[in-house]
């Protein structure tokens, strides 16, 4: 069958799938797992690491995927959003199933399926990709799979893994509130129900002080181990747009002019917590050289993530679509771009907190350009985000924030006409920053923009 059939035939089986949000349905983990169990228990197959937090998934099973690579491992990673391609939630070895694995896994399923008196559309198609992930991983022979969480932990398809080896929590922060709940706390609570017994969890040594108490207790519930990289120092020694150079010392590590193929400043919070991981890992005799650390840590790459698009003007991309990613990404913007003239182009979801959102980024904008992503049912038009900002603009929160001109704020009704805005108004002083949502990014790489595919 020629790549063009098989192509067709995929996106014909994408169409088909379920696209329900059953992120909070109690009664979909227990199912998985009885399909998990009539699968054969793919994931008995190979060592897991299980990744759940707000901030930091993606870049940090970036980086474990890319350090365990370098050390010749065979890899799984599973990973959401997607950019561009579905598929590029599912990869082995650093590239993505391909359409016709895809079709094969999906069709490897159903007759289980069809034996448990289920149909195709009683699975969710996040449910499908997670199954479709961890059978494809067993056939392609993987030792190591790093799969991240979706949304939440308790209630996410993801919690029917078994017992991963490791249990790795990124920064916990709020999003997803109507969801996971109101508090820091309560988030953490839904997160932490991914802790299993025979796992070790691993964790930020910085990681919010109330999300840190509901980890220990479920670890302690569990009667797991918690490590956390105490006294943790992590200096930049250099840094461009696309790496840095950093030292890193803990309880857990200490290394030295470590590269990483990374360049924003809120990468080093991932890299603490990966490096702690790593430690865990020697510890427990896992053949994992220091070698292989610095060549994987070196050589990671991460669409999406303060990618740089454009030079001139220079134009970066980056999916920050919370308050905690904003705060971040603009920390990293006022480090590695100080002085710069700084274009906004923002777009966001309506259930997103994007009044905090805009309260971290605006006290570093000389220009916001505003822009409605490509959802019709959750995107914010561009104009009420625009009224907002400006609304937000007072005296007193231009005092408070130290701002002695208000930015200009603009609208835009597509990705494209936001960046002729912005490129517009850009000098060669100027940085172009596009972020709010990983729709708009998804935009930016449909409309022909490079360095977005993995």
């Amino acid at each position: 069958m020629d790549a063009a059939t098989i192509e067709r035939r995929y996106q014909k089986l994408l169409g088909q799938l379920n696209q329900a949000m059953l992120a909070n349905n109690h009664q979909r983990v227990p199912l998985l797992r009885r399909i998990m169990a009539h699968l054969g228990h793919p994931d008995h197959y190979y060592h897991v690491i299980h990744i759940a937090g707000t901030n930091g998934k993606g870049s940090t099973g970036a980086m474990l995927s890319s350090v365990l690579q370098a050390q010749g491992y065979r890899v799984g990673r599973f990973s959401s959003p997607a950019i561009n391609d579905a598929r590029e939630q599912l990869q082995f070895n650093g590239t993505w199933i391909s359409p016709a694995d895809f079709i094969d896994t999906y069709h490897e399923i159903l007759p289980v399926l069809k034996n448990m008196g289920l149909a195709a559309s009683d699975v969710s198609v996040f449910e499908w990709f997670f199954l479709i992930s961890v059978v494809w991983f067993r056939n392609q022979n993987v030792q190591w799979a790093v799969i991240e969480a979706g949304l939440g932990g308790l209630y996410d398809a993801t919690n029917a893994l078994a017992s991963p080896q490791l249990t790795v929590f990124t920064k916990i922060a709020l999003d997803h509130t109507a969801i996971l709940g109101p508090t820091i706390t309560a988030i953490a609570q839904n997160k932490s129900k991914i802790i299993k017994p025979h796992t070790t969890v691993v964790t930020l040594a910085d990681q919010h002080p109330d999300a840190l108490a509901v980890l220990q207790t479920e670890a302690l519930n569990q009667g797991v181990r918690l490590v956390t990289a105490k006294h943790a120092q992590l200096t930049i020694t250099q840094q461009t747009l696309t790496q840095m150079t950093v030292d890193a010392y803990s309880q857990c590590f200490d290394w030295t002019q470590l590269t990483l193929g990374l360049g924003a400043s809120y990468q080093l919070q991932n890299l603490q917590l990966v490096l702690t991981v790593v430690s865990v890992l020697q510890h427990q005799q896992v053949n994992l050289t220091n070698a292989a650390v610095r060549t994987g840590l070196q050589q990671v790459s991460l669409p999406g993530r303060a990618t740089v698009l454009q030079t001139d003007p220079l134009i970066i991309a980056d999916g920050a679509h919370n308050p905690d990613g904003m705060q971040a990404l603009v920390s990293s913007a006022q480090t590695l771009l100080a002085g710069r003239h700084l274009i906004w182009v923002v777009g966001v979801l309506q259930d997103k907190a994007y009044t905090d959102m805009l309260a971290a980024l605006l006290p570093a904008a000389d220009v916001v350009i505003t822009n409605t992503p490509a959802n019709p049912e959750r995107a914010l038009p561009a104009a009420q985000l625009a009224r907002t900002a400006t609304a937000m603009l007072t005296p007193a929160f231009m005092t408070a924030n130290a701002m002695t001109t208000a930015p200009e704020i603009l609208t835009a009704t597509t990705i494209t006409d936001a960046l002729t805005q912005a490129q517009q108004r850009a000098t060669p002083n100027s940085a172009i920053l596009v972020t709010g949502s990983f729709y708009v990014i998804r935009e930016l790489q449909q409309a022909g923009w490079k360095g977005l595919s993995q």
